[in-house]
């Protein structure tokens, strides 16, 4: 039986671990504001990327001083991204953009782009509103 297993979220990531492969993903997502991808890394990466944005929305709007959800923000940027500039990035320029459109999911739009041209898998465009 396979209880609480969702077939749709596994993805094949070579010798890297999947939340290291995904938090990469994220991290260049962050940085270029599009990444262009299979249709199953693309769902898996939207979820969580939805996920991480959704998460520091609720920080800011939980705490009651803003230095301390400030803080809380950094410490869960810092564990999610690779790199300092994408993590400023987040905290200068995206997340005071979803807070002033009160946006609490929906944080990445999808499109199809066709099919690859060395193998013909499908690929998909994921882009930050």
């Amino acid at each position: 039986m396979q209880h609480r297993k969702n077939k749709l979220l596994e993805i094949s990531t070579g010798a890297k671990s999947k939340p290291v492969f995904i938090r990469q993903l994220l991290t260049n997502l962050v940085r270029n504001g599009k990444i262009t991808t299979t249709p199953k890394r693309a769902q898996v990466l939207k979820a969580y990327t939805d996920s991480f944005f959704a998460g520091l929305v609720k920080n800011i709007s939980t705490y009651k001083e803003e230095k301390d959800a400030r803080r809380e923000n950094i410490r869960v940027i810092k564990a999610e991204l690779f790199s300092e500039p994408e993590g400023k990035k987040v905290l200068e320029t995206l997340l005071p953009k979803y807070l002033e459109s009160w946006l609490k999911s929906g944080f990445v739009a999808s499109y199809k782009l066709g099919y690859r041209v060395g193998d013909g898998a499908e690929k998909v465009l994921l882009k930050l509103v």
